[in-house]
């Protein structure tokens, strides 16, 4: 028996992928609120975990996941795809407003101080991870008109790696401005180009074509378990052997927001080393509990995104309270935010009747 058919079988939702969205959710509020409020450490045991967790299985895994539900979709008309990127790129601004903007402007208004205006400006055109879904929907939107097969977007996606390499050094060269951190690097604020992080997209988007027509899923986790983490394995003692720590690179601050082709193959290894064990893990059944949680939070994580960055956003800003540097004290504040922001966002869905479950994400 072929492993892929030709006809879609695994339709409909899927627990694995809702887990690894759900907890995606649940870590990129912890990596948030251990970095954005004061008081916090960034160096013991704690805040590396929080680090991990909060990086490849937060912002990589949620766009990997972006490309599978594109693939998942019955609904791909291109007008559709790019009126859900533009509807993306005008909340992401909205997002920068109500979260860093509007604090920032309500200070610059008190004190006159001309540092709050600049900040009030960076924040304000900062590249977040709503941005880089809604450029990610038109770069799919073209894909349907152009009606582009997997191995042109594959080409597209790679070809984009290579051009980000160049557009980056122009940039820091010769362009200065918000226009670019769009597309490159260009600035500190500039935390999701969208030429560093398409890969992960592209990435998703062939596993969400694979994964729908697999007559085995058990066989094709399995086989997707050892082929990722022996790329993991390989490319790690690889990059030791020629004198630099790949790893060290990936989690670095300065180098976790510029992704490049080699970071992928890291990332994409360890992000799909993680669904094919929550493949196992949500089959238990006494883990159901735990799954429908996961799976509303997976239903609704923009609005959870959204409400997450305001009350992490003012309290940062406005240090509303002095939290003590403490990891525990770290943690119960994350799940405090946890909560809220589901709480906020049930009730959105409540109120409107709007689950949005698809699309978004992380910085």
């Amino acid at each position: 028996m072929k492993l892929f058919s030709d006809e879609h079988i695994n339709t409909g939702r899927q627990n694995e992928l809702d887990w690894a969205r759900g907890l995606a959710v649940f870590f990129m509020i912890l990596v948030h609120v251990k970095e954005e409020l004061p008081g916090f450490p960034l160096t013991n045991a704690y805040s590396k975990v929080i680090e991990f967790v909060g990086s490849p299985l937060a912002a990589p895994t949620f766009m990997i996941l972006l490309g599978a539900g594109v693939a998942y979709s019955r609904n791909n008309e291109p007008k559709k795809l790019a009126k859900h990127g533009l509807n993306l790129l005008i909340l992401h601004y909205v997002l920068n407003f109500a979260t860093f903007g509007l604090p920032y402007l309500i200070m610059l208004i008190q004190t006159g101080d001309a540092a709050y205006k600049e900040a009030f400006v960076n924040y304000l055109f900062g590249v977040d991870i709503l941005a880089f879904a809604g450029i990610t929907f038109l770069f799919f939107a073209l894909k349907e008109k152009l009606r582009m097969e997997s191995v042109h977007v594959v080409l597209a996606a790679l070809s984009l790696s290579c051009l980000n390499y160049f557009l980056t050094w122009v940039v820091n060269n010769f362009w200065s401005g918000p226009a670019p951190g769009l597309f490159v690097r260009a600035n500190d604020y500039s935390y999701f180009p969208f030429l560093s992080w398409i890969g992960y997209p592209v990435m998703g988007y062939i596993f969400g074509r694979h994964l729908i027509r697999c007559t085995d899923k058990k066989l094709f986790y399995k086989y997707l378990f050892a082929f990722s983490a022996l790329t993991i394995a390989t490319i790690s003692m690889g990059s030791l052997k020629y004198g630099f720590d790949l790893w060290s690179m990936h989690f670095g601050p300065d180098d976790y927001y510029y992704q490049d082709f080699i970071q992928y193959i890291l990332v994409g290894g360890i992000c799909f080393t993680w669904i094919s064990v929550l493949h196992v893990i949500s089959e238990i059944k006494i883990f159901g509990f735990v799954g429908r949680q996961l799976a509303r939070w997976s239903r609704n994580t923009t609005a959870m995104y959204f409400t997450q960055w305001v009350i992490i956003g003012w309290f940062s800003i406005l240090s509303l309270i002095d939290f003590p540097a403490d990891p525990s004290v770290n943690f119960i504040t994350g799940i405090i935010v946890v909560i809220l922001s589901d709480a906020v966002a049930s009730l959105y869905k409540k109120l409107t009747g709007v689950s949005q479950h698809q699309q978004l994400t992380p910085r």
